[in-house]
């Protein structure tokens, strides 16, 4: 059992600087084309959705891109 925890707790890990990185391009991407969040979503190809989604929305990287999430707002608060 505690294998599968550290496996969780690795996968976690590694999980969050990619997911961090992805919000960030993102945001980027949202500044550089001087575009709402929802703009941006509705203007993006099928394939860049799907990417999207498989990056932000799967079960399994929910709780990294929340943590994420939340380490870009703290750095970029100022």
């Amino acid at each position: 059992m505690i294998w599968i925890s550290l496996i969780v707790l690795a996968y976690f890990i590694i999980l969050v600087p990619i997911q961090y990185n992805y919000i960030k391009i993102l945001k980027e991407k949202q500044k550089k084309m001087n575009m709402s969040q929802n703009e941006l979503y509705d203007n993006m190809s099928y394939e860049e959705s799907q990417v999207h989604y498989h990056y932000q929305s799967n079960l399994f990287t929910i709780p990294a891109s929340l943590v994420a999430s939340i380490i870009y707002k703290v750095k970029h608060a100022a």
